[in-house]
């Protein structure tokens, strides 16, 4: 939730940074980015299918995607 929260923040500041014809491209980008994160996670918590271990490693997957998007929007969007 925190990693979320901080993607959250980042993307408000580019929201009010952007021209608006840049923030549309951002938003479609962002909801590709989206589903992307929440496949890979899927795809590798599907090693523990079933297990105790399946959840906790759809979680780490998702955490790690999260922050590296954080930095990445930071280094090629904000000014």
């Amino acid at each position: 939730d925190a990693l979320d929260g901080l993607l959250n923040e980042v993307y408000e500041v580019l929201n009010k940074q952007l021209p608006s014809e840049e923030m549309t491209k951002l938003r479609r980008e962002e909801r590709g980015w989206i589903n992307y994160r929440d496949k890979t996670a899927k795809k590798a918590s599907l090693k523990y299918k079933g297990g105790t271990m399946e959840q906790l490693e759809y979680t780490a997957v998702e955490n790690d995607l999260t922050e590296k998007r954080c930095y990445e929007l930071v280094e090629n969007y904000m000014k």
